[in-house]
Formats: structure tokens, sequence, C-alpha cells
């Protein structure tokens, strides 16, 4: 599945929340812990990384590679899959040579727009509040998908200077290393 993001830095998510109501349905809560996952110097931004999310009694392995970046909106290929007892794929990944680098935790309110389509407004431990919209398509979808992302954000009148082209992980670890 191709992942079409934009994230946004906001000051004031009263305001933002009132908007998002307008535009899509509050589907829950929920708070999200991350462990990233390495082969490269933790002394360096990695390259590349995995994530572990603990979910509703099952772990959610998870590896996002880098498409294209274009007027604001990121277009990942995500990849995804659960497995219920942890320990032995931790074994097998420190075997390979992995080691924990990063630590992620949000609160996460999470509004559905339809089935593939959706706006978080996340708070994110040490960094603040952040709006995430996100579009699951195929790669044939990418283009129509990165325009309705832009056109949410058009919709909660946010600027396109306001839009965060780093992760959540290059912010916390540019944050650590200051």
């Amino acid at each position: 599945m191709i992942e079409v993001e934009a994230k946004i830095k906001v000051s004031n998510p009263e305001v933002f929340r009132k908007n998002i109501k307008k535009l899509a349905k509050f589907i829950g809560k929920e708070n999200k812990i991350d462990s990233y996952y390495t082969l490269e110097n933790a002394r360096n931004y990695p390259g590349k990384s995995l994530r572990i999310r603990k979910r509703k009694g099952l772990y959610e392995i998870n590896f996002k590679q880098r498409l294209s970046y274009i007027k604001g909106v990121h277009a990942k290929n995500e990849h995804e899959f659960q497995i219920k007892n942890i320990t032995p794929f931790l074994d097998l990944i420190k075997e390979f040579g992995f080691k924990k680098w990063l630590i992620k935790e949000k609160i996460s309110e999470v509004y559905k727009i339809n089935n593939n389509f959706h706006i978080e407004l996340n708070l994110v431990k040490h960094l603040g509040w952040f709006i995430e919209i996100e579009y699951l398509t195929d790669y044939k979808g990418i283009p129509n998908a990165r325009n309705k992302v832009l056109d949410i954000i058009n919709k909660l009148g946010i600027n396109n200077n306001d839009i965060v082209k780093e992760g959540y992980t290059k912010l916390l670890w540019v944050s650590k290393s200051s």
C-alpha cells in the first residue's frame, strides 16, 4: 500500500479540531508507542529503520520506503505485518545487527474521511501538536491522493509553509542531538 501524507505543526489544536470535525468523523483516541530499530550507527540519523508498535494484543512491524516528496506531500511504499509474539522477531533482528535507536510516543485523535483517507491530530511527546493527513492508495492513485491531501490542507486553512517535511523520528533525533 502507498501512503500519501502531509504533516503540519500546529500551535493551537483547538482551532484545527473544530475545522477537522467539519470534514471528517471522529473515530477515537489512541496512544501509540513506537520503537525504532536500525542497522546503522546510532550517532548519525539512519537512512532506514523499522518500527514496532504494540496494538490490540499484536505487534505491528512497519517499514516505509520513500518514493517522492512533491508540494509538501510524501508518498511512501508502506510494508507492514503483524505478529503475536515479539520475542523471536527481536531475537532475529538482533542477530542481524539491528539496534533500538529511538522511541516515539504520541496520542492520536483519529478522524475518518473515508476508508482510505483520514486525518489525525497528534500530540507527540517532546515535539508538540501536529496534523497528519493520510490517504492510502496504489501506485496509480498517487497523483489523485496527493491532490486530495492538498485539498484538505487548503480547506483547513493551512499555509503550505507550515507543512513539515521531516518525519517525527528525524525531528526527535534532531531535538535530542541539540
